[in-house]
């Protein structure tokens, strides 16, 4: 599972490309053996109202790495810090002129609370039999 849901506000979402970053983002935590790549969703959301401090021009992106698979938190940080340096990264491309966050919660959830079905492994089941 590892899902990323991603909270943007407007400025911030017209500087990104979010396909390409989420792709990234799901290519390397796969080939530093945090996830399957299949496993992996992302979304991401953009705000109609925000408000960061009292400025009503300051702008953010807020990233939730959410997870049901135990992990040691050293490779939860590691996954959270993949994300946020990617994020980062594509914030400080464009050189914004405005007040910027961007930050990532990391939230875990025991996997009994979690339902799944995958087309593809029904497929699978299906061709098997």
């Amino acid at each position: 599972m590892p899902h990323i849901q991603i909270e943007a506000t407007p400025e911030i979402a017209k500087l990104l490309d979010f396909s390409a970053m989420l792709k990234s983002i799901h290519h390397e935590l796969d080939a530093l053996g945090y996830g399957r790549r299949d496993d992996f969703k992302s979304r991401v959301h953009i705000t109609n109202q925000a408000l960061a401090g009292d400025d009503p021009q300051g702008q953010f992106v807020v990233a939730r790495l959410i997870m049901t698979n135990p992990r040691p938190a050293s490779m939860q940080r590691d996954m959270a810090r993949v994300i946020h340096d990617t994020l980062r990264a594509g914030i400080e491309a464009h050189q914004p002129s405005f007040w910027w966050q961007c930050c990532v919660l990391i939230e875990m959830f025991d996997a009994s609370s979690y339902f799944k079905t995958d087309s593809h492994m029904l497929a699978a089941a299906t061709l098997a039999r």
